[in-house]
């Protein structure tokens, strides 16, 4: 089976995903940049093994936009037995989709994720729609995407929904850490003898970390420790709070490397993803799969879509500030993180790419 996949950036996840599925197809992926500004130098580590990587020349409009060329010829190869368009926000993809729909050149449409706006702009949703609809399938990771991809004109029975993931199977512990094997890992990562919850994702105002501790980790019992792993423009924002709140259990870190993050996470009573928005939200699979029971918005899709509440962590809006401080004030069963590993366990790279090639297996055998 020979694929042509076009995608944004090379993010490690992706790039071991495409490995995964290179494996049993013959796959090209047209990467329209070869990194995100934003980005920090330690994210970009995975390499193409098992896939071809064509890196586009390209003009960037931003640290998420740019305008590529050298994708067209591809397109025009008609050896490809499937084609798949990542996402419509670039004037790469929407060249790509104009130049597919007009020569009635079979494609699939692809997304990470996606919310149907609360408010947009008669003009926007026009565009989005026009954009999105009359793809031959879709590909998506969870219901709301779903419901996103309808919004916008796509048809039910042409959706097909896939296990989103960063994790290998052989990165899931097998069960969670003893206390003694916390305790022991804790003294490793110099970390202290006490509860630690942790916090991951990039300091900017969407991860709402501001209103997680000025307003949630405020009323949290002193002797819990906070940790938010991260870089950003709020960094400072963030130090000021810690000092102005006296919040002397409340510790940043730099940005990590994925094992030392699975490292927090395994000696962690919970991880907190109180995000505004995230169209997936990744940091919460993580958390599961190293048996860490995540107290998450309901403002992410992973954490509506993996977390049921009392059975692998808990989901509250936004507006439930004592819901969530409630949370933090109790003891963790050992049987919500026993759940925590099953679910990351549903989810890996290995089932995501067995996923698509079923899909893709079915759609050339129609």
């Amino acid at each position: 089976m020979k694929i042509l996949w076009l995608f944004n950036h090379p993010a490690p996840y992706k790039v071991d995903f495409f490995n995964e599925l290179g494996k049993k197809t013959n796959l090209t992926v047209l990467f329209e940049r070869a990194s995100e500004s934003d980005r920090n130098r330690l994210f970009y580590h995975s390499k193409a093994t098992h896939f071809k990587p064509v890196f586009l020349k390209s003009i960037s409009l931003g640290s998420h936009n740019n305008i590529a060329s050298g994708f067209l010829p591809f397109l025009r190869d008609r050896t490809y037995d499937i084609i798949v368009i990542n996402g419509w926000s670039s004037f790469t993809e929407m060249k790509a989709i104009r130049y597919l729909k007009k020569r009635k050149i079979p494609y699939v449409f692809a997304i990470n994720g996606g919310i149907v706006p609360k408010k947009e702009s008669f003009w926007k949703r026009k565009l989005k729609t026009k954009m999105i609809g009359g793809a031959n399938n879709y590909l998506c990771p969870d219901l709301e995407s779903e419901e996103y991809l309808l919004h916008y004109g796509g048809a039910k029975d042409a959706i097909a929904l896939f296990p989103y993931s960063t994790l290998f199977e052989k990165e899931i512990l097998e069960k969670p850490l003893s206390k003694e094997e916390k305790e022991e890992r804790k003294k490793k990562l110099g970390l202290p003898a006490k509860p630690i919850y942790i916090a991951v994702g990039a300091f900017i105002e969407r991860k709402n970390i501001s209103f997680l501790l000025s307003e949630i980790w405020t009323h949290v019992s002193k002797e819990k420790e906070l940790f938010l792993i991260g870089e950003g423009p709020l960094k400072e924002a963030y130090s000021e709070i810690i000092k102005e709140k006296s919040l002397k259990n409340v510790h940043l870190l730099p940005f990590q490397s994925k094992e030392k993050i699975l490292d927090y996470f395994s000696v962690s009573e919970m991880s907190l993803f109180l995000t505004k928005e995230d169209i997936y939200g990744h940091v919460v699979n993580e958390s599961l799969s190293q048996g860490c029971p995540v107290l998450g918005s309901d403002c992410s899709n992973a954490a509506k879509h993996l977390i049921k509440n009392g059975e692998d962590g808990y989901v509250f809006p936004l507006r439930d500030k004592n819901d969530f401080v409630a949370i933090l004030e109790k003891e963790i069963p050992f049987s919500m993180r026993l759940e925590a590993i099953r679910v990351a366990k549903e989810n890996t790279l290995e089932k995501m790419a067995l996923t698509h090639l079923s899909f893709f297996e079915r759609n050339l055998s129609k």
